[in-house]
């Protein structure tokens, strides 16, 4: 039983950052942090899962210290906050020969920007109008490098941006079976990404449950494609109002929270009053 002083001492949230926490300014709204605050000063534990990678993430980092292992690069790297370094079991790289489909992609695909991520940073070798933007709003410097210059066997993962249409069109074209040694997820209408095989949040949280007590309950929240495998790993799981349609299903699937309010009016607090109403019985 938990002590009366922390009652939710045996639950832990693990939540998606953009389109679930952070409002559109990428920022946390005063009413979601305060009940951040409140959950973990009653004993529960908090931290996040991201497609971002480490220096997308620092910030945010800096902001939650959270109390558990972080998900990046949508589960190609759990991240030891206390330590500042990739957590022991928790780091999966892209494919040898994975350099040979970059390049496919790329070709094919010549108005899409493109880049790779490692522990280094973001580096972008196709340019493109979209792979800009993103790497404007997530303050990432533009580094252009071939891939001779980076070796994609060493990256967490690759990213392709470009318009929804033409997204949806790669989405497609990777069906083929000489893309089955990588996961591809769409972590945004822009974006397609590229993980090593079997690399999901999902799996990220299959690893983060085996690092906390057993009695552990874990509550995930998230509103893209990305997240669909983590919310079905969790204990419970919920989705603001404005999800993709296929995340609200898989969160009615698992008889989850799907809120009437999204990221910028306060998704986040009604989660956590949801989750520990539910969760903390």
């Amino acid at each position: 039983m938990n002590p009366i002083n922390k009652p939710y001492a045996n639950l832990a949230l693990l939540t998606d950052l953009d389109g679930t926490l952070l409002m559109p300014d990428k920022t946390v709204s005063p009413e979601d942090g305060a009940a951040i605050a409140e959950f973990r000063e009653q004993g529960g534990l908090f931290s996040i899962a991201t497609g971002r990678g480490i220096q997308a993430t620092q910030q945010y980092l800096e902001l939650f210290q959270p109390d558990f292992a972080s998900v990046m690069y949508n589960g190609a790297l759990l991240y030891d906050n206390t330590a500042n370094q990739p957590a022991p079991f928790g780091t999966a790289y892209l494919p040898k020969g994975i350099r040979a489909l970059l390049e496919e992609l790329a070709a094919a695909f010549p108005h899409v920007g493109a880049e790779v991520l490692n522990a280094s940073g973001v580096f972008v070798f196709q340019d493109g109008e979209y792979e800009r933007q993103h790497l404007e709003i997530t303050n990432i410097p533009f580094v252009m490098k071939t891939l001779d210059e980076v070796n994609p066997e060493q990256c967490f993962k690759a990213l392709f941006a470009g318009a929804p249409e033409e997204i949806s069109e790669m989405l497609e074209y990777v069906k083929q079976e000489r893309f089955a040694s990588v996961n591809f997820t769409r972590s945004h209408r822009w974006f397609l990404e590229m993980l090593p095989h079997n690399t999901n949040k999902g799996t990220a949280l299959t690893k983060i449950r085996n690092l906390l007590p057993p009695e552990t309950i874990i509550g995930a929240t998230g509103d893209f494609d990305n997240d669909i495998a983590m919310l079905l790993a969790a204990d419970f799981c919920g989705c603001p109002a404005d999800s993709q349609p296929a995340v609200i299903e898989a969160v009615r699937s698992k008889g989850g929270f799907v809120s009437k309010k999204t990221c910028a009016d306060g998704f986040f607090a009604d989660w956590i009053t949801y989750f520990t109403n539910t969760a903390g019985r």
